[in-house]
């Protein structure tokens, strides 16, 4: 068992409000990094208007699978960012964004009349040095970033745990060197140990599934596919709305959030401790049940059920599309016109929706002149005919919302639009440097 451990000579702090800090996006790996990987976890906890971070371990794990070349992720997506900054130089050395199921949460009812707890954690390549690493979040009403936590860490500290037990890890498709190629690991959770082979065909489906959608069929050699099997003790998902309860190993669950179709799991570190046992910068878990359902959070993890669901590989890519690059949800909800997550006034930070409030940082260099803004497809009309432009509807909200394409993998479950088709690309483009 890891313990938890104070690191020795290290500091702590909660910080808010402190303002964004600059740095140089070109960073030498060979002066600063290791061939390894670096995992700090830690508890986010808070309500619906504050957040706080709680220290628990680091741990030292596999080869880095990541770029050796793109350290400093330059989208302004997600919620949540951390930054790496080693003590001799005070550089930034490592940046990565993402988002998380506490993000989620702080949304819901719950979280304004309680308090909760998420175990967390977040890679990165192993420094040679002592090194800092500093958390930032999104403020809930100007949306723009506020450091919120930082500490101290000291390389050579007895308390840094090894990687635990290594699973079998299997190989699904191969397209290229880590350094240079998206390594994305499957994980199982309610298989038992009779249905190692069950598992693989589904990790087989879903590979053919990804790869049978744009962009992704013109990269699949920078794109590696590996599976790590891990049996659980029961089989299948848990469903607490009808008192269902699985011993699975990553505890997923239906009724996430309260929402029955959405399933994932709350218990986050788990999930590393399995994908560790793979390189790998992107994480995606199918779950042994045939009920349609799934989830997927930028730079967290992506889930769907390997079952028969009737669309099980649509959901795969679309699902995908959220937890690789954080593309938002472009369909609505009928009668909704309030968002936690889009209020007005203020720019989605996912690459396929707009308010027209930074626009010219989205796609408006791919609309051709004269095309009306708002645009509006004719009644009847065939994707021949569509043009790129700005089609009122997405991100759950019916008005003051917009996206590029009438029907896109995101809103519908067909093929991605010509708009995340283009941020997809530039999203590889970025990783596989």
């Amino acid at each position: 068992m890891l313990a938890t451990a104070t690191l020795l000579s290290c500091n702590t702090s909660q910080k808010l409000a402190t303002k964004l800090q600059t740095y140089d996006e070109k960073v030498n790996y060979e002066e600063f990094f290791t061939d390894n990987t670096m995992r700090f976890d830690f508890h986010h906890s808070g309500d619906s208007q504050q957040e706080f971070y709680y220290f628990d371990k680091v741990i030292r794990e596999g080869v880095w699978a990541g770029s050796r070349v793109s350290l400093i992720n330059p989208f302004d997506y997600g919620e949540q960012h951390f930054r790496i900054i080693d003590k001799s130089t005070g550089k930034v050395i490592y940046k990565n964004n993402y988002c998380t199921l506490f993000n989620e949460w702080q949304t819901t009812p719950e979280a304004s009349v309680t308090s909760r707890s998420f175990p967390e954690g977040v890679i990165f390549p192993e420094p040679i040095k002592d090194f800092g690493i500093e958390f930032y979040a999104r403020n809930k009403q100007t949306k723009e970033w506020e450091k919120r936590y930082t500490q101290d860490v000291c390389i050579n500290d007895y308390n840094i745990a090894p990687q635990k037990t290594q699973h079998e890890c299997i190989d699904i498709h191969i397209g290229g060197d880590i350094a240079h190629s998206l390594d994305i690991v499957l994980l199982p959770d309610g298989f038992t140990a009779d249905e190692k082979e069950k598992f693989l065909e589904s990790c087989r489906m879903w590979s053919d599934a990804l790869f049978s959608y744009a962009p992704f069929t013109q990269n699949t050699h920078r794109i590696n596919i590996r599976a790590v099997w891990a049996a659980s003790n029961e089989k299948g998902i848990s469903e607490p709305g009808i008192d269902k309860w699985v011993d699975n190993l990553l505890g997923t669950r239906f009724y996430t959030l309260n929402s029955e179709r959405y399933q994932m799991t709350e218990e986050f570190q788990t999930v590393r401790d399995i994908a560790a046992s793979a390189p790998y910068e992107s994480i995606f878990i199918l779950t042994n049940t045939d009920k349609y359902g799934g989830g997927g959070i930028y730079n967290f993890y992506g889930l769907g059920s390997a079952g028969d669901t009737g669309r099980t590989g649509e959901v795969y890519v679309h699902e995908f599309g959220h937890s690789l690059m954080g593309l938002g949800d472009e369909y609505i909800e009928i009668g909704n016109t309030v968002s936690a997550l889009y209020p007005a006034g203020k720019e989605p930070w996912e690459a396929n929706l707009t308010r027209f409030v930074e626009f010219e940082d989205k796609w408006e260099d791919m609309i051709a002149e004269g095309t009306p803004m708002p645009t509006i497809a004719p009644e009847d009309s065939t994707e021949k005919e569509w043009a790129i432009g700005a089609y009122e509807g997405g991100g759950y909200l019916e008005k003051g919302i917009y996206r590029g394409w009438p029907e896109c993998m995101m809103k519908a479950l067909t093929d991605f639009c010509p708009v995340c088709q283009r941020a997809i690309s530039k999203y590889l483009d970025y990783i596989c440097k």
